[in-house]
């Protein structure tokens, strides 16, 4: 009796327990951004300026690693430049405009190349990373 009176209570709590929402629940955004009658989805966003700026520099002398980019970007055009220290013991720096008219890099490279020598047999080994 008291088995049956079980099955039928877990029966009944079953649809009750899986009903209720596990965890937070993902809204969209309340207030805060103007979406023009919007549902506030991110699609609704699509048409809004892109206004960023950024920057990161990585530098370990222990490995030899050196380089960087920074960023800045206003409505439909970004500017910006970076960096990157080569194999060869040269940096090259590249600035850029990207707008409507596409990606313009404006390329340098500053340093002397250098190249490991050859081996004793002459096998040429290349560079060691």
């Amino acid at each position: 009796m008291i088995s049956k009176a079980l099955i039928v209570v877990g029966t009944m709590l079953v649809p009750i327990i899986f009903g209720v929402p596990q965890g937070p629940s993902y809204l969209p955004p309340s207030g805060g951004r103007p979406t023009g009658g919007g549902t506030g989805h991110p699609d609704d966003w699509a048409g809004d300026p892109a206004n960023y700026e950024y920057s990161y520099e990585v530098q370990d002398a222990g490995l030899g690693v050196d380089f960087g980019h920074r960023e800045m970007r206003k409505d439909e055009e970004a500017k910006g430049s970076y960096h990157v220290l080569l194999p060869d013991g040269r940096t090259q720096f590249v600035e850029y405009v990207a707008d409507a008219g596409g990606y313009r890099p404006v390329i340098r490279y500053e340093g002397t190349a250098t190249y490991p020598a050859s081996g004793p047999s002459g096998n040429d080994e290349g560079y060691k990373y």
